[in-house]
């Protein structure tokens, strides 16, 4: 293990040496970069929708609706939503599984930071 490895912060650019972050700094850390460098990732939330096609032959006509899965999210201020195929159920799931890992983390590390600007020493 590299125990020289130097990690910037934005507050006035200082150099934070590994051994000078808390463990769990550390921890979330080590967790995060093989998330966001090799990690599948996708932000949205996941929606389960039961819907009529209007077939009145249909089994959906007698009360057992169709059931499907969309992705949502809000970019540039505009809310957007995909369909997601019964074959990338299982995808969209872990994408967003991992997303929402990734902000887990980054919430931690910027915690640790909050307390240090907050500290009056």
């Amino acid at each position: 293990m590299i125990t020289d490895i130097h990690y910037r912060y934005q507050l006035g650019g200082d150099i934070v040496r590994r051994s000078q972050m808390t463990r769990e700094e550390r921890a979330s850390r080590s967790r995060l970069k093989p998330s966001i460098g090799y990690g599948e990732f996708v932000r949205g939330t996941l929606t389960v929708r039961r819907r009529t096609c209007g077939n009145p032959n249909c089994k959906c006509a007698r009360g057992k609706k169709h059931v499907s899965l969309y992705i949502t999210r809000s970019k540039n201020g505009k809310s957007e939503q995909l369909y997601i195929p019964k074959d990338k159920e299982e995808l969209a799931r872990r994408w967003v599984k991992g997303y929402r890992e990734i902000q887990n983390l980054l919430e931690k590390i910027s915690t640790t930071y909050w307390d240090r600007l907050k500290r009056k020493d």
